[in-house]
């Protein structure tokens, strides 16, 4: 996309690990096999990109994997809802001292969109394949608003489920 045309639109963009036995939902094994696990996960990504794909049709939002690690970009293909984008997020680029672990991930994820052209980013959770798509509407519509500002998605264990942001600012992922 050119500047010029995703300037007003919100990047909405699903952490994920790329789906490989073993590597994902690993807290789920046991009782489910490292393949199962796998199978899950390639599921909840295939209903969360078309979760955004359908917001995409009520607010200006596209739609992204922002992936990990490096390479693994071939393990995407056929499982994502059509015009999904795949970003690295691996957390490899360079970062403030103060952001570390999983939130190197999300600030490179945020950076590279912004990168792109993107006037607002959404980071999402893998784990809510049945999200309403009225709050993904609702996030988008929320940072198209004039003036800087923030949008949290809470989730019942304390963390979130969305943060969406007009600006990487750096401080939130510290």
């Amino acid at each position: 996309m050119s500047m010029d045309r995703s300037a007003g639109v919100c990047a909405i963009a699903v952490m994920a690990k790329a789906p490989q036995p073993g590597r994902v939902k690993t807290r789920l094994t046991p009782p489910l096999s490292p393949a199962d696990a796998m199978a899950l996960s390639r599921s909840f990504l295939r209903d969360t990109t078309a979760n955004i794909r359908l917001a995409g049709e009520q607010a200006a939002i596209s739609g992204h994997v922002a992936y990990a690690p490096a390479g693994t970009e071939r393990l995407f293909d056929g499982m994502l809802a059509g015009g999904t984008r795949l970003i690295l997020a691996d957390g490899s680029a360079t970062m403030p001292a103060g952001v570390q672990g999983f939130g190197r991930s999300l600030l490179h994820a945020a950076r590279g969109l912004f990168d792109r052209g993107y006037g607002s980013v959404c980071l999402l959770n893998s784990d809510s394949p049945t999200l309403p798509t009225g709050l993904l509407v609702q996030a988008a519509r929320a940072l198209a608003a004039p003036g800087d500002r923030v949008v949290l998605g809470p989730a019942e264990d304390g963390g979130y489920y969305l943060i969406g942001m007009k600006a990487p600012h750096a401080g939130l992922f510290e």
